[in-house]
C-alpha cells in the first residue's frame, strides 16, 4: 500500500513547496529529519546540511535570546498538550538577515515515510510587515492632523472620523461612525450636496469647497472642503473621504479688513496647511497636495530635501539646514519659520512644524512636517508694525517716527528746524460739525500740509489736531517764510459734506541748538506754538530760552498732568440743573478743574484733549466719579432741600468702553452710599457714533445697577430711535448751540420739537444747556422742556458754595441778566 500512494506528509510539504511556503520535520529530538526546497530558498541552506541536526543548532531562529528562549517554552508546552502553536517569529538567513514569517508548529501522529514527530511550516511575511508599516504611518498621520478627516459610504453613512474631527465638531468617533454625514451640514446648505455629489460621480476631487458646518453645542464654524471618491476592489465606488479645515477666524479676519481698509484684503488669502514625510531608511518621500501647492511643484515632482532647500529662500537657507542637522542627530520637534521662493517667483511664508520618529533602535527613521502657509499673517505683521510708526486717522508719521528723523538731522550736525502747528479752536469745530468731519478735516490739513514742504521734509501728526513739521538745513528766515505759507494755505477753505468750513493755524517754530536733543527741539516748538495761541492765535512765534517757564507747552502740560491728581491739584465745580416749572433744583452736574500750581487755572479744553489722547483721562474720570458722587450725596442727607438731588458726571468714551468700568461706577456708588438712580452718566452724542460696537455687557450692568446713562450734546450728531433705545438712555441734554437759536429764528426751535417728539416716543427726560436768557426761558417754557441749565441761573459752584445756593437761590425765579461766564 505504501508504494501505491505517496506519504499524506509528503504530499502535503510538496504543494506548500509550490506556493513558497517552508515545511521542515522533526523527530521527537527535534533532529531535522525533513526539509523541503522551500525551506532551501527561504533560510539558504540545504537539506543536505540541517538532516538530523538539531533545529536550536541549525542557527535559523531570530531575535535575542530572551525572545527565542519563550517562543521555545511556549511551543513545547503547547506541543505537550497535544494542540498546534502559531504565531509570528523573527528567522535568520544563512546571510544573517533577519525577516519576520508566520509559523504553524504542529506534532504529527501515525506512520510516514519521513520519521516525523514534529512538523513546522512557515511563510516569510516581510511584504505584509511593510504594508502594515506603511498603514499605521498613514493613519498616525491622519491623527496628528489638525484638519477633520472623515469618510462616508455612498449611502453617506459615517464610516471613519478622525481625532481632527472630533476636536472640531465635538463628537467623539463612536458618536460619529454610523451617523449619515447630514449631522454636521447646516439647513442654508442646500445646493452643497448636488455640487459634492456630481463632482464625485465625475469620479473628479473637490477642493476649495466652502461650507458651514454644524458642532455638537449647536454652533456652527466655516470650514473649507477637499472631497474625493473612494473606489472598491472592483472599481466601483464605494464612498468619499474629506478633509475639512476650520476657517472661520480666517472668514471673520476677511470680513473685517474688508471694512476697515481695502489695502487689507490682500492679506486675507485663506490659511493652507501641507504634510510631506521623510523616511531616512529607505528615502522615501510622501507630501499632500496642499504641500503641492504651497511650494508650487508639479504633479508628481518629489518634495526631496534637495529641492526644498533649493526653493528656500537664500537668506533663510542656514537656518533650514541648522534645522535638519539637529533632527538627524536627534531632535525630537522643531517649530520655525522661514520663507520659500516658488517657481513662479512668489515669495511665501512658511510656519514649519517637524516631528521626528525613531525606529526600533531609538534612531529617527522618519520625519513628519506640517507646513502652514503664514504669509497673510506676515503681511498683517508688517501693517502692524507700520501702523505702530504711523498716526491712524492721517496715515503720517507719528511722534516717534518724528523723535526718531529729528535725532537723526541732528546726530548728523544738519541745521533742522521744528515746527508745531496746532489747529486755533478746534474743538468749536467738534463740536459744530461733529467729530467725524472733524476727522476729515484733519487729513486734508495733513495732505495740504505736505504740499508746502520740501520733498525732503517731514510732515506728521503729534496728536489732537496738533501737527509736526521737521526741515532740514533750513534757516530762521526760511522756516519764517514756511510758517507764513502754512498760515495762508489754511485759510483756504476745507470742503467737508457740502460745508465749508475755514481754519486758522498757530504756529511754533523752533531752531536747532549745539546742544539740542529732538525731545527738546520739540518741546521748544511747542512753547512756541503756546505763546502764538496766547497772543490770539492765526500767527507765528520762535522759540527761545526766555520763553520757558513763562508759558506750558503741550509736552510740559502733559508731564504735569501725570502729576496732577497726587498733587491734589484737580477739584469740582457744580451748575445746578433746575425745573423749569417750580425752579427747584434737582441735581446738579459735576465740572473738572485743573488749579496748576505755577501756571494757575488751566482750561479744560487744554486739558482734556491731552488726557484723552493720553490715556490719563480714565484715572482722572474716576477720581471725578467717585468725589462728585460722595460730594452730592452729603448734601442729599445734610441739607434742607437736597434730599432728591441727583449727580451728573461726565464720562468720556475711554472710560465708557473700559472693561472694569462697571465694576468702577459700583464702587463709587457703594463707597459713596448714594442711590443708583440719582446718579447720572453724561456721555456725548458724537463720542457715542465714534464708537458703533459699544460693549453691550458695560450697557446692561449698568442698567441692572439703576444708574442713568444721559446723551449730552444731543443734536450734534446722528442718533436714530433704534439707536437710544437700544442704549437704554434716560435723558437727553439739548446742546446748547440750539438754545442760542431760539428767538432768532424758527430754525432752533424746530430741532428742539423734534427732540422733543423724540423724547417722548422713547419715554425720555429732556434737559436744554446753556440757557442764558429769560427770552430763551420763556420759549424752553412754551415748547414744554422741563429740566434747564445755564448760566441764567447760575455759573458752576465750588462745593461750598452750594448749601447757600441751595438755601437763598433755589425755588426763585431767576436773574434777568445771566450770571458772568466762568469757566
Amino acid at each position: 500500500m505504501a508504494e501505491e500512494h505517496d506519504d499524506d506528509l509528503v504530499m502535503q510539504s510538496l504543494l506548500l513547496d509550490e506556493i513558497g511556503q517552508s515545511v521542515i520535520g522533526m523527530d521527537t529530538a527535534w533532529r531535522v529529519t525533513y526539509w523541503n526546497r522551500a525551506s532551501e530558498r527561504l533560510y539558504g541552506v540545504s537539506a543536505s546540511e540541517v538532516l538530523g541536526v538539531r533545529i536550536a543548532d541549525v542557527g535559523i531562529v531570530g531575535g535575542d535570546d530572551a525572545q527565542r528562549q519563550s517562543a521555545g517554552r511556549e511551543i513545547t508546552r503547547r506541543l505537550a498538550s497535544g494542540g498546534d502553536w502559531a504565531g509570528e517569529l523573527w528567522m535568520r538567513h544563512r546571510s544573517g538577515t533577519e525577516f519576520p514569517v508566520h509559523a504553524t508548529v504542529s506534532p504529527i501522529r501515525g506512520r510516514h515515510t519521513v520519521p516525523v514527530a514534529v512538523v513546522a511550516i512557515s511563510k516569510d511575511i516581510t511584504d505584509r510587515k511593510h504594508s502594515e508599516a506603511i498603514l499605521r504611518r498613514f493613519s498616525a498621520m491622519v491623527e496628528s492632523s489638525g484638519d477633520a478627516i472623515i469618510s462616508a459610504d455612498v449611502t453617506g453613512t459615517i464610516t471613519s472620523w478622525n481625532a481632527g474631527a472630533a476636536r472640531m465638531f465635538g463628537w467623539s468617533e463612536r458618536e460619529a461612525v454610523g451617523q449619515n454625514y447630514r449631522l454636521l451640514t447646516a439647513s442654508e446648505a442646500s445646493g452643497f450636496d448636488a455640487e459634492v455629489a456630481a463632482s464625485i460621480g465625475s469620479g473628479k476631487f473637490v477642493t476649495g469647497l466652502e461650507a458651514r458646518w454644524a458642532c455638537k453645542d449647536g454652533s456652527l464654524i466655516d470650514v473649507e472642503l477637499t472631497v474625493s471618491p473612494v473606489y472598491g476592489p472592483d472599481g466601483d465606488q464605494v464612498g468619499a473621504s474629506a478633509i475639512a479645515r476650520d476657517i472661520t477666524e480666517i472668514q471673520r479676519l476677511r470680513a473685517a479688513a474688508a471694512v476697515e481698509r481695502e489695502k487689507l484684503l490682500a492679506a486675507q488669502e485663506m490659511a493652507h496647511v501641507g504634510s510631506v514625510e521623510h523616511t531616512l531608511e529607505t528615502g522615501e518621500t510622501w507630501h499632500s497636495e496642499e504641500f503641492s501647492r504651497i511650494f508650487g511643484l508639479d504633479a508628481g515632482q518629489e518634495a526631496s530635501r534637495k529641492l526644498m532647500l533649493e526653493l528656500t529662500h537664500p537668506d533663510d537657507r542656514d537656518l533650514v539646514r541648522q534645522v535638519w542637522k539637529n533632527l538627524d542627530e536627534g531632535l525630537e520637534f522643531a517649530d520655525f519659520e522661514y520663507r520659500i521662493v516658488r517657481a513662479d517667483g512668489q515669495q511665501r511664508w512658511l510656519h514649519s512644524r517637524i516631528r521626528s520618529v525613531d525606529n526600533e533602535g531609538g534612531k529617527p527613521s522618519r520625519f513628519l512636517d506640517t507646513v502652514l502657509d503664514i504669509t497673510e499673517r506676515k503681511n498683517a505683521e508688517q501693517i502692524l508694525e507700520w501702523r505702530a510708526r504711523h498716526d491712524a486717522l492721517t496715515g503720517l508719521p507719528n511722534r516717534y517716527v518724528i523723535t526718531e528723523v529729528l535725532q537723526d538731522l541732528l546726530d548728523r550736525d544738519s541745521r533742522a528746524v521744528v515746527m508745531f502747528v496746532d489747529v486755533d479752536r478746534f474743538k468749536l469745530v467738534n463740536d459744530g460739525i461733529g467729530h467725524g468731519a472733524g476727522d476729515t478735516i484733519l487729513m486734508l490739513l495733513g495732505e495740504r500740509l505736505k504740499t508746502f514742504v520740501r520733498s525732503g521734509d517731514t510732515v506728521g501728526r503729534f496728536g489732537g489736531d496738533e501737527f509736526i513739521i521737521v526741515c532740514e538745513n533750513l534757516m530762521l528766515r526760511g522756516a519764517r517764510t514756511l510758517a507764513e505759507r502754512i498760515r495762508q494755505s489754511t485759510r483756504r477753505p476745507f470742503e467737508v459734506d457740502g460745508r465749508k468750513i475755514y481754519l486758522n493755524v498757530s504756529v511754533g517754530i523752533a531752531l536747532a541748538g549745539p546742544d539740542d536733543t529732538a525731545e527738546s527741539m520739540l518741546r521748544g516748538a511747542d512753547t512756541a506754538m503756546y505763546r502764538a495761541k496766547s497772543a490770539g492765535g492765526d500767527s507765528s512765534a520762535v522759540y527761545d530760552v526766555r520763553m520757558t517757564g513763562r508759558a506750558a507747552g503741550r509736552l510740559d502740560l502733559e508731564s504735569d498732568l501725570r502729576l496732577a491728581l497726587k498733587r491734589g491739584e484737580f477739584s469740582l465745580d457744580y451748575q445746578p440743573i433746575v425745573e423749569l416749572g417750580t425752579e427747584a433744583t434737582v441735581g446738579f452736574e459735576a465740572l473738572l478743574r485743573w488749579h496748576h500750581r505755577e501756571h494757575g487755572l488751566i482750561t479744560p479744553d487744554t486739558f482734556i484733549p491731552i488726557a484723552e489722547e493720553t490715556g490719563l483721562i480714565v484715572p482722572i474720570g474716576t477720581w471725578v466719579l467717585q468725589e462728585a458722587l460722595r460730594q452730592v450725596q452729603g448734601w442729599r442727607g445734610l441739607l434742607t432741600g437736597a434730599k432728591g438731588i441727583s449727580a451728573a458726571v461726565n464720562i468720556s468714551g475711554r472710560q465708557f468702553v473700559a472693561a472694569d468700568f462697571p465694576e468702577i461706577v459700583e464702587a463709587a456708588i457703594e463707597t459713596a452710599g448714594i442711590d443708583p438712580d440719582a446718579v447720572h452718566l453724561e456721555i456725548t452724542e458724537t463720542v457715542l457714533m465714534d464708537q458703533p460696537d459699544l460693549p453691550k455687557e458695560t450697557l446692561k450692568r449698568l442698567h441692572a445697577l439703576g444708574v442713568g446713562l444721559s446723551i449730552d450734546d444731543f443734536g450734534t450728531g446722528y442718533s436714530s430711535l433704534s439707536y437710544l433705545k437700544w442704549l437704554s438712555a434716560r435723558t437727553l441734554k439739548i446742546d446748547r448751540t440750539f438754545v442760542e437759536e431760539l428767538g432768532r429764528g424758527p430754525h432752533g426751535a424746530t430741532i428742539i420739537e423734534l427732540v422733543l417728539g423724540m423724547a417722548d416716543t422713547l419715554h425720555l427726560d429732556v434737559i436744554a444747556e446753556g440757557v442764558e436768557t429769560v427770552d430763551q426761558l420763556t420759549e424752553l417754557r412754551r415748547l414744554g422742556v422741563r429740566y434747564a441749565q445755564g448760566f441764567l441761573w447760575s455759573q458752576p459752584l465750588a462745593p461750598d458754595r452750594i448749601p447757600a445756593w441751595l438755601e437763598n437761590r433755589s425755588g426763585q425765579a431767576p436773574h434777568q441778566e445771566p450770571a458772568s461766564r466762568a469757566l
